[in-house]
């Protein structure tokens, strides 16, 4: 066994060329493995144990080119079809900001500085993003139910203490207010992936037990008044339920039950929302191909700056820049549902469809009730809209995607390395 020590450290040395460490397991058992069938093989056509391990060693050659192979093999690489569109739609995003508060008579009269604290969320969700890619997403599975514990607690501390702005409650935490209702979708996606990546739903009790578990934060969100995000997470319940295996009779059951309350609110008061006036919208389609210009005043459109950013978009920039932002965001949100038909994980199919069900539901919403076509209440324009929650938690939610991503080609690439010295 003493000669083996060789074997050893040799794999020591070859990971030590290898800077991504998250594949230092694979690589000891892929090498290993391959040096003891050399060695087998050398033994049966008689050579001595020592004789063996030196031919095995020399056969996969020097330590220093092995590693340097593996180490351009096994780097970290962003899958830029996801990362581009975020990254565009988010200058975009700052390139607004940057307009309204230099340009705009609105941002003067509020006194808002939207562009510099745009410029730090969306630096802060890179560092996130980023942090989040480097790091092995598997990990995280097993906090699944701590982060729906604490998700659960937070909300219910919020509706219970928050401070009411237009009757949703805001999350206090000393001199900052978080809309902890608008962020609530992106925490239960990361959280419900985890719990039900191996659900048996046609088992009663754990049938009950999943709709428990999903029903409770639903129940606590119908108390804020947010009816957007209520819907929201209905799609991303049902949508997870799917992909988790749930059968279409017990999906179609939650959803029609679930929709219940939501419709009857939308009904009994869709006169109270606040939606862009016939004037505004007459205004946005008129505003021709490359726009209207910067003079927007808040007479024009309240709440410009979150909830009827792309009303401004159009308006000042015209329709050619609200086709790039849908096409921006409508790519990357197809890369999401084409990326989670090749996952073959339960865990990476699950998160990605309930990502591509929040964002989604979010733009579609966002977009029409802007255009004055939903009587629901402002929806936050992914990777556009201000405000430092929702930018914070779409980051890291791309940085997640990204992760999975990295970790698919890393496990490809892993087939190689008994191929790189043949």
């Amino acid at each position: 066994m003493g000669l083996e020590k060789k074997f050893d450290m040799y794999i020591k040395d070859l990971c030590k060329k290898v800077k991504n460490k998250d594949v230092h397991d694979s690589i000891k058992l892929e090498i290993s493995d391959h040096l003891h069938t050399l060695k087998e093989e050398a033994m049966l056509a008689g050579l001595s144990e020592e004789e063996a391990i030196d031919r095995a060693l020399a056969y996969m050659g020097d330590v220093e080119v092995l590693g340097k192979q593996l180490n351009e093999i096994h780097k970290a690489q962003i899958d830029l079809k996801t990362a581009i569109p975020v990254i565009a739609v988010s200058f975009l995003g700052l390139l607004v900001m940057y307009y309204l508060q230099f340009h705009s008579v609105f941002t003067k009269i509020q006194g808002v500085e939207i562009f510099n604290k745009s410029l730090v969320f969306y630096l802060l969700g890179t560092v996130f993003m980023l942090s989040l890619f480097t790091l092995n997403y598997r990990k995280l599975i097993k906090y699944s139910p701590h982060l729906y514990i604490g998700t659960v607690i937070i909300l219910a501390l919020t509706v219970l203490f928050g401070v009411r702005v237009d009757g949703v409650p805001f999350l206090t935490l000393g001199f900052i207010n978080i809309n902890f209702t608008e962020i609530t979708p992106f925490l239960l996606v990361i959280s419900f992936s985890g719990i039900f990546k191996a659900w048996n739903w046609r088992n009663s009790r754990k049938f009950w037990l999943g709709i428990s578990i999903i029903l409770l934060p639903i129940v606590l969100l119908l108390t804020t008044g947010a009816l957007s995000t209520i819907i929201i997470s209905i799609i991303i319940c049902v949508a997870i339920m799917h992909a988790s295996k749930a059968s279409l009779k017990q999906v179609i059951g939650f959803a029609t039950v679930a929709s219940i309350w939501p419709c009857l609110q939308l009904l009994l008061h869709s006169h109270n929302y606040t939606l862009v006036n016939p004037f505004v919208t007459k205004q946005l389609y008129a505003a021709g191909f490359m726009g209207s210009g910067l003079g927007l005043n808040q007479e024009l459109i309240s709440e410009v700056h979150t909830d009827f950013i792309f009303a401004y978009i159009i308006y000042s920039f015209g329709w050619f820049a609200a086709i790039v932002v849908c096409a921006l965001v409508g790519f990357f949100i197809a890369r999401i549902i084409s990326t989670a038909k090749k996952m073959n994980s339960s865990y990476e199919k699950i998160l990605f469809t309930g990502l591509a069900a929040t964002f989604t539901t979010q733009f579609i919403l966002s977009v029409l009730t802007n255009l004055g076509l939903s009587p629901l209440p402002g929806v936050a324009l992914p990777f556009i809209s201000f405000g430092g929650s929702h930018i914070i938690l779409e980051m890291i939610a791309v940085g997640l995607i990204l992760s999975i991503c990295r970790r698919r080609q890393l496990d490809h690439n892993l087939h190689l390395d008994t191929e790189i010295n043949p």
